[in-house]
């Protein structure tokens, strides 16, 4: 039973109108507008999909104005919502919620007028949303497509129940990835997989989906802007991943005129969610010639921090946003005043609070729309119809021989030299290694190693061809990264702006049979890649095959750690053998010249002290304020940069040197020292990949490494320096 209104809702008027709201349309010609009202949502970082508030309702209200009537959509009482859209038609809307009882988020359909509409199937009215999602999954962030279509993110695996889904190494998160279905529920299509979630998404009038997914591949921590056809291939990025951005994430992003979006811009935690305004011109208004190169981003909320500062009263936070009016600079939102950060909200025991206004970007100045005592009021969508965008599909198909569709994603690329962000010379690279991506769901600790890379498992080495181009059959649906590697079997050291190796600082993937072609390896995104059906480019033949139909990912590991086997790399079963074999003998912990030695005293007057050690001794460590277990040696190669990170060293004494540079091996000084030799096309020891330094740890007579333990170092070091792999595991 639907038990009656709080009272904050009776109050909610009088507050509103003693504000400013008046009876007065703000709005303009907008006759209705729906929008969702729940209690203050937990903090959380901006791709938590679960953290809703409680007693969600929608709500229509007609006209806009605090003297408008308000009509409740749905019909309970301690729901929390997620998000919702409104159909091309402006008469229903699809959302998604965990309604009371329920232990998951599920995706609802409700008529504007409060009717359900599944009730067409069988001729009775009656009030209230359908349900057309069930089961122990989330299903969240739905948006109507084209065709009779939803899109949704859903942490259900592609790969199957047996398999975990993606838990997300910096939150240990379980993730949310693309999906679609019809709208009733029916033919779900799961799309390939982003080690990390793909959140808040929006249907752009050309057909593109516009979503945000969270980019960390190392050092990386970010939420940027990717576009995708609405049959989840050709996923593309947007803007963000081109040192273009004013902040570190954008969220809940629409557009907002040709060749305009328009979003919030925030920090990736501690803000609720909330930020600027912020404008970005994607370059044109033509999508083929649309690229980060041409793009450019511009704050509209100029006061508003743009880190995890608190904001000042009168300046607050934005939720959401939404055009109104472009050529007028009107902006439909949601917005907090005061600090609207979480530390100095929750030291006062307090909470933002949202409510929905319409933002003048050209007089800086909120007129209110609603905003409630006690509750957030967010998502406000004018209550419009629009036109149904075109069906987009993936144009590009990989084939066997130009008649067959393979079953696996065809990785390709024209010229690997044609790059913005490298500084690459022809003939440079050699090879070009693709790694598999994931995370703590495979059973290792939540910390896979003291660096922040994600897990990762060898693929294989494709050969670059002598004009540049290369090819490769890789699993579908897996995260794949990219790595042009040299002739001593290192990432190839760059000039670019782009990092210290010529590594893809994303992770790509596919649909089976799709084929991922680009110009280069970052190539200038305003030339459009000019393929016929049929292209060399787009077939499988004379591709190197990475992927074997029917191998499960639990299966691509390692049976021994030769070059030509080795997957993952891990830590104590691949290289501690080799340095206790040819090198404990002098770095055994014991003070001297070999091994120096380190103190640090932190702000809170705990100490940290250590010699250079590479025993495989157990050692626990505090990270991230949890301990974990690794081996002395991997603690003297990557600790001192990982362990003070973001910490206050009030003294210390000896040098603090990181001898493994996570994800470049070639600034490695480990790398450095051990000086390896010509591995491609054949191994030379006479050409090594430092001329005029020593070989380690023959220059002291020790027994010298060998080529293969050579390329396993170098493997460790430039897929990120972790200590385990998915050969700790022990299955699912």
């Amino acid at each position: 039973m639907t038990k009656p209104s709080r009272l904050k809702w009776v109050l909610g008027a009088v507050a509103l109108a003693g504000c400013g709201g008046g009876s007065s349309n703000v709005l303009g010609g907008v006759e209705s507008i729906v929008y969702i009202s729940q209690d203050p949502v937990e903090p959380g970082n901006v791709f938590d999909y679960t953290n809703g508030g409680a007693h969600g309702t929608i709500y229509k209200l007609t006209p806009p104005t605090a003297s408008g009537v308000k009509t409740r959509l749905t019909t309970w009482d301690d729901a929390s919502i997620n998000s919702m859209d409104l159909s091309f038609d402006a008469r229903e809307v699809v959302f998604s919620a965990k309604a009371p009882g329920d232990a998951n988020y599920h995706v609802y359909r409700v008529n504007v007028d409060g009717t359900n509409p599944c009730d067409a199937v069988t001729g009775v009215v009656s009030q209230g949303p359908c349900q057309i999602t069930d089961g122990a999954n989330d299903e969240v962030y739905p948006i109507y497509l084209p065709g009779g279509r939803i899109y949704y993110a859903t942490n259900k695996n592609v790969e199957g129940a047996e398999v975990p889904q993606f838990r997300d190494e910096y939150e240990r998160a379980t993730t949310a990835q693309a999906a679609s279905m019809a709208l009733d529920g029916s033919d779900p299509i799961l799309g390939p997989r982003n080690v990390s979630h793909r959140v808040s998404p929006a249907l752009m009038p050309d057909g593109r989906i516009l979503t945000t997914e969270w980019r960390h591949l190392g050092y990386t921590n970010e939420g940027d802007l990717v576009t995708m056809n609405q049959d989840l291939t050709g996923v593309r990025e947007s803007f963000g991943r081109e040192g273009k951005s004013a902040v570190n994430s954008h969220l809940r992003a629409t557009w907002a005129a040709p060749g305009k979006l328009v979003a919030i811009g925030t920090s990736r935690d501690r803000t609720y969610q909330a930020g600027a305004i912020v404008l970005i011109d994607q370059g044109g208004t033509d999508i083929t010639t649309q690229s980060e190169a041409r793009s450019s981003e511009t704050v509209l909320t100029e006061d508003v921090p743009l880190d995890r500062s608190p904001s000042f009263v009168g300046v607050g936070r934005y939720y959401d946003v939404r055009t109104i009016d472009f050529a007028k600079q009107k902006f439909l939102v949601s917005w907090a005043d005061g600090a609207v950060e979480t530390e100095v909200l929750s030291a006062a025991k307090s909470a933002p609070d949202f409510g929905i206004y319409v933002y003048d970007a050209a007089s800086k100045t909120r007129s209110p729309v609603v905003n409630e005592i006690g509750s957030w009021e967010f998502s406000a969508i004018p209550v419009q119809k629009r036109d149904e965008p075109p069906a987009l599909k993936n144009s590009f198909v990989a084939t066997n021989n130009g008649s067959g569709t393979t079953a696996s994603t065809l990785l390709s690329a024209i010229n690997v030299y044609d790059s913005t962000m490298f500084g690459l010379t022809p003939g440079s690279a050699v090879k070009v290694r693709l790694s598999e991506g994931f995370s703590s769901e495979e059973g290792a600790p939540n910390k896979f190693g003291l660096s922040d890379f994600d897990g990762m498992s060898l693929l294989g080495e494709a050969d670059i061809q002598p004009d540049g181009s290369y090819k490769a059959l890789v699993p579908p649906n897996v995260p794949v990264r990219q790595q042009l590697i040299d002739k001593y079997g290192m990432a190839v050291a760059t000039s670019g702006k782009g990092g210290d190796t010529a590594s893809e600082p994303l992770w790509i993937q596919g649909r089976p049979g799709e084929a991922r072609v680009c110009g280069g390896c970052h190539e200038d995104r305003t030339k459009s890649i000019q393929l016929t059906p049929g292209s060399s480019a787009l077939q499988a033949l004379g591709a190197a095959t990475f992927d074997y139909p029917g191998q499960t990912r639990q299966q691509r590991q390692s049976s021994n750690f030769s070059p030509a086997k080795v997957k993952g790399v891990p830590w104590d079963k691949a290289l501690q053998p080799i340095f206790d074999a040819k090198c404990v003998s002098c770095h055994n912990g014991q003070p001297g010249p070999g091994n120096p030695s380190y103190s640090v005293t932190f702000g809170d007057m705990s100490t940290f002290a250590w010699t250079f050690d590479l025993s495989g001794r157990s050692v626990d460590v505090m990270v991230e304020k949890s301990t974990y277990t690794y081996s002395a040696s991997h603690i003297s190669l990557l600790g001192p940069a990982q362990l003070l990170e973001e910490k206050v060293i009030l003294a210390q004494t000896g040098s603090l040197v990181g001898y493994v540079e996570p994800g470049a091996a070639h600034s490695s000084a480990l790398i450095q020292k051990l000086n390896p030799m010509r591995r491609y096309p054949d191994v030379d020891g006479n050409d090594l990949a430092f001329p005029g330094k020593p070989q380690h740890p023959a220059d002291v007579g020790g027994t010298p490494l060998t080529a293969d333990e050579y390329y396993l170092m170098i493997l460790m070091a430039d897929n990120g320096g972790q200590f385990y792999a998915r050969e700790n595991t022990k299955g699912y």
